[in-house]
């Protein structure tokens, strides 16, 4: 029984550490030759999207594109255009767009609020509601304020929070491989 449970200990141990190089492993190396912290979040935001999984109705169709809003106007929609481009997931394309304070919103399936942004945060929840739409940002304690994925400094890294309160209001499930990654944070969404 013993060399049984050390076996998946073990194993629980490998898959967390091949994680965490899937994720962090291209993101540091993006550091090191230099990008900066909005490369790093636009790349960020790019491989969330193979680790989250969307509710069918999340999506017109089969080959529906997945689509990530930028509120605003802000440095990361140029990054992210870049860092998705000729890029897809789980079969769909993926779209990058600047969206507006609106219900259009609810038509992305991952919006990104930038810093300048983040004084619209009640607003944005009240459009949403329990929209399965990952949303992340950029200002200090995003998540715990509702968003679902929030970026932080530590150690002059960017790292993330999650709120899985947001998630499932969201409909949203998240890979245990990427919330072995982050900072799990408590509030639900709509909460501010």
């Amino acid at each position: 029984m013993a060399v049984v449970e050390g076996r998946r200990c073990h194993a629980s141990t490998v898959q967390k550490v091949v994680a965490v190089a899937i994720v962090v492993l291209p993101l540091a190396l993006a550091l090191a030759l230099g990008y900066n912290e909005t490369e790093v979040k636009a790349a960020f935001l790019y491989h969330f999207t193979g680790y989250v999984e969307y509710p069918p109705a999340a999506f017109s169709s089969s080959q529906a594109p997945l689509i990530i809003g930028v509120l605003g106007k802000g440095n990361i929609l140029s990054a992210l255009q870049q860092a998705v481009r000729g890029k897809n997931v789980k079969g769909r394309a993926i779209v990058v767009k600047q969206v507006g304070l609106g219900q259009e919103l609810r038509e992305c399936h991952i919006v990104f609020v930038p810093e300048a942004e983040s004084k619209n945060l009640p607003r944005i929840l009240e459009i949403l509601g329990d929209a399965p739409v990952l949303l992340v940002g950029e200002s200090e304690n995003f998540a715990a304020k509702g968003g679902t994925i929030g970026f932080f400094v530590e150690q002059n890294r960017i790292r993330f929070e999650v709120n899985l309160d947001a998630a499932q209001r969201a409909h949203l499930t998240i890979s245990s491989k990427l919330l072995s990654l982050a900072r799990i944070v408590k509030g639900k969404r709509g909460e501010s």
